[in-house]
């Protein structure tokens, strides 16, 4: 050992959550405030308010601070919303992007349902914009991009305790089957399904496919995906998508033995503590 170099620091905490304390360090401490961002920061912080107490870090700020944050990301997006009730990356006097705008939607419906005040104003027109997304997609954006924001604005209506299954039946239906869909998309869907009988086809066959798509390792799953065109109009990620389908499979079969091994394979992804990106962060 040359002790001028190196040495081993550890920490002990109450919960495997500290280990995520890089994750939350990145997205508190990103650099840019895009529409995007402050939305994938108020949805982490949200997700995690009932813990917050167990991150510790150099550099973060105290679960205070934290709190305190969410107000003023609230009312960053508030300033920034379109008469549409929709949001572009950065502005609020251009036409709104659907995918930016049902991810802001996404972290209002998280920080009311954890008690942070939302306006109410604000978020009746951001769900009036989500139950018309369909209409608001430009026509040039490819099917497969169309497939996905429309399930992740059933997604959002769901988490919004405004389901409407009927609606994702349909979108199966006019792709011809879940397995015409994106990954993505059936991982949406699959929450909006979940525990509503009248649908137990739709979710049989959601975790027949799920079950054959997956990449298994002895210890390690996670979920390949691509799109042939459009990737970046939705900010697409391989760990997003795990993500999106651990939450599901957790809602429909906690008892899976896929649930132990995505979560193995999405902590094993991480560099320096830490996703890739901020979509990454927030939804892992």
């Amino acid at each position: 050992a040359v002790k001028e170099w190196g040495g081993l620091e550890l920490t002990t905490s109450s919960t495997a959550l500290q280990g995520l304390t890089d994750a939350v360090l990145y997205l508190v401490k990103y650099p840019y405030e895009c529409n995007e961002q402050i939305a994938s920061r108020v949805v982490t912080i949200a997700a995690l308010r009932d813990v917050l107490d167990a991150f510790q870090a150099e550099g973060l700020p105290p679960k205070a601070a934290l709190l305190a944050s969410v107000k003023e990301d609230m009312k960053k997006l508030a300033d920034r919303q379109h008469w549409s009730g929709g949001w572009d990356w950065w502005r609020r006097d251009r036409e709104p992007s659907p995918f930016v705008s049902l991810h802001v939607l996404h972290a209002l419906v998280r920080a009311r349902d954890k008690g942070f005040p939302v306006p109410d104003e604000v978020f009746q027109r951001a769900m009036n914009y989500a139950r018309g997304v369909e209409h608001r997609i430009p026509a040039a954006y490819p099917t497969e991009v169309r497939q996905v924001l429309i399930a992740y604005g059933l997604y959002v209506r769901n988490l919004a305790k405004q389901p409407d299954p009927a609606a994702a039946r349909k979108l199966v239906e006019a792709a011809g089957g879940l397995e015409k869909l994106p990954l993505e998309a059936m991982g949406l869907l699959w929450s909006v399904f979940t525990g509503r009988a009248q649908y137990e086809a739709e979710l049989a066959e959601i975790r027949r496919l799920v079950g054959n798509r997956v990449t298994e390792t002895a210890g390690n799953a996670h979920f390949v995906t691509s799109y042939d065109d459009g990737a970046w109009l939705l900010l697409h990620s391989d760990r997003r998508v795990d993500g999106i389908l651990l939450e599901a499979m957790i809602g429909d079969v906690p008892d899976s033995s896929l649930v132990p091994k995505v979560v193995k394979g999405l902590l094993a992804a991480r560099k320096r503590g830490a996703w890739y990106n901020t979509q990454e962060n927030a939804f892992v």
